[in-house]
């Protein structure tokens, strides 16, 4: 296991560097300038711009400031932010908590609610419950994360009044302890369902497949002869070897729950990494913007690491050699 990941992570060098290279030539080949908040200001004179320029790395050319940030990179240090003049890794370190709360919990949400839901629909497949389920995954599938959260937010916040419109904790409040965990989640619990219910869907569906696969195999229908119990064959048997792919495909989700974060950051007015990214692509602010989508390259490696990690350790047919 320890040779398997090791190889695993020097693999995942060059899709590293070949991202890195990707998402830096975009930005460089986006209109607009960095700099052009300040050349606003009439009192800002030429000989200022260009020191600002030399200051930032931006009179260098393209390869050399790619270079020069990667080699500053590997020590830890994703530049200084032109729009905030604060460290770029400081940014992002003060906002990645709120970022993997929402991630990371609507994650959980989509997976207490897609896997009983799945299960249920393929072992009584074509009844009520599958058709009503399949709506349900279709509608998480097809409708677009911010329209959902347009309709929360009038159901729920403007119109019932139940929850918080926007923010992560009260303004004006200095809330500790208990009351501070209520509060937090008082104002999370609408972007956590957003998010939640949007990847329920896909999810639902794919473990729906999976165990529809599994019950018409030959040993599950050796466990029924047997007499066992359904509800033993299904969660002790078929649902074991079902989740191998779900399991695959939750890795996966890493990118979306991510992406799918900056626009509920966005609508929810969240201080986490969306937002933080959202900003600096207005503002054209170059380290953040590299820094963001760094972070979000290697979380997606370490999730598909995990996902063939967890394939392993499920199936025990699989050797990691």
């Amino acid at each position: 296991m320890g040779k398997y990941i090791l190889r695993r992570l020097l693999q995942q060098i060059p899709i590293m560097l070949g991202v890195s290279i990707l998402v830096f030539s975009i930005i460089q080949l986006a209109p607009g300038d960095p700099l052009a908040s300040y050349m606003q200001n009439p009192n800002m004179t030429i000989a200022q711009m260009e020191a600002l320029k030399e200051a930032y790395g931006l009179n260098a050319s393209p390869v050399q400031q790619y270079f020069s940030y990667m080699k500053n990179a590997l020590k830890g240090e994703f530049g200084y932010s032109i729009q905030l003049k604060q460290p770029v890794s400081k940014l992002i370190a003060e906002r990645l908590g709120a970022t993997f709360f929402i991630a990371f919990g609507s994650l959980l949400i989509s997976i207490l609610i897609a896997i009983p839901v799945g299960v249920i629909s393929a072992t009584k497949q074509y009844s009520f419950i599958d058709y009503a389920g399949t709506i349900f995954a279709l509608a998480g599938i097809s409708i677009p994360i911010f329209f959902f959260a347009i309709l929360m937010k009038k159901w729920f916040a403007i119109d019932l009044r139940w929850f918080p419109l926007s923010g992560f904790v009260s303004p004006g409040k200095n809330y500790v302890g208990i009351n501070m965990i209520k509060d937090i989640l008082n104002h999370s619990f609408l972007p956590l369902i957003v998010l939640g219910l949007a990847g329920a869907g896909s999810l639902m569906r794919y473990t729906r497949s999976s165990m529809l696969e599994v019950i018409r195999q030959d040993y599950v229908r050796t466990a029924r002869a047997k007499g066992l119990k359904e509800r033993v064959v299904i969660y002790k048997h078929a649902l074991r070897n079902a989740l191998i792919p779900v399991i695959t495909l939750l890795g996966f989700t890493l990118p979306g729950l991510f992406s799918g974060a900056i626009t509920t950051e966005i609508m929810f007015s969240l201080p986490g990494m969306g937002r933080l990214q959202y900003n600096a692509v207005l503002h054209r602010d170059y380290p953040i913007m590299m820094g963001t989508n760094l972070f979000l390259a290697i979380f997606t490696l370490i999730g598909n690491l995990l996902a063939d990690i967890s394939y392993a350790a499920v199936d025990p047919r699989i050797r990691l050699d």
